[in-house]
């Protein structure tokens, strides 16, 4: 009788171990893939918000209150953009404020990229420092990254947040946001306590 040939255990368990490496390893190049095709459309939807922000602006002399830039309904910015989109991922709206006047001189909107070896990405920015990546008008104050990723600001009594500062006497200290929760209730306003090194004698005081 001949002797039956097959394979010996351990050459099945090489077979499996290797497989299983290839499959593995596809897997996280789709994944990189998948994440920056997200992270693509997330820029070219803040991008076209950006072009419909400054349009509304050229037609009113001041940038939107944060209500209407949302993506539910999604019409605020009529007829500068049909529809306001969500975040591909999450279905909210873009992280949009504006420096909090009833008519507001500048504005930053904020996403969290996914694909963290974006080289745009800028870590610990935004309110309570959840973003990464930013779009704003070409007077808004740059803002400060932190360290290390920091909880959202705590309420104030009046319903605002601490987590801007104003110069004031020439000195930089904390204030609050508006009972809205639209912006700070002083402007200038800056999200760093060092307000950018700007107060001083000349300074403009947050009024």
């Amino acid at each position: 009788m001949k002797k039956l040939k097959g394979f010996t255990l351990i050459e099945l368990l090489i077979v499996i171990s290797i497989i299983s490496l290839i499959v593995l390893i596809g897997f996280f190049l789709a994944r990189s893939q998948y994440l920056k095709g997200r992270d693509a459309r997330r820029k070219a939807d803040i991008y076209k918000i950006q072009e419909a922000l400054e349009e509304y602006e050229k037609d009113h002399d001041c940038y939107p209150i944060p209500s209407l830039v949302v993506c539910d309904p999604g019409d605020g910015l009529v007829p500068y953009m049909t529809k306001i989109p969500c975040d591909i991922a999450t279905g909210d709206s873009f992280a949009y404020e504006n420096d909090g006047l009833s008519c507001a001189k500048w504005y930053r909107i904020f996403i969290s990229l996914e694909n963290l070896k974006d080289s745009d990405i800028i870590f610990g920015i935004g309110q309570g420092s959840a973003y990464n990546f930013y779009l704003a008008s070409p007077n808004a104050p740059v803002p400060t990254p932190s360290a290390t990723s920091t909880p959202a600001p705590s309420s104030t009594p009046g319903g605002g947040t601490n987590q801007y500062y104003g110069c004031i006497d020439g000195i930089c200290v904390q204030i609050a946001w508006n009972e809205e929760g639209t912006g700070p209730i002083c402007q200038p306003g800056y999200d760093n306590s060092n307000c950018n090194n700007q107060c001083g004698p000349e300074a403009v005081e947050c009024k």
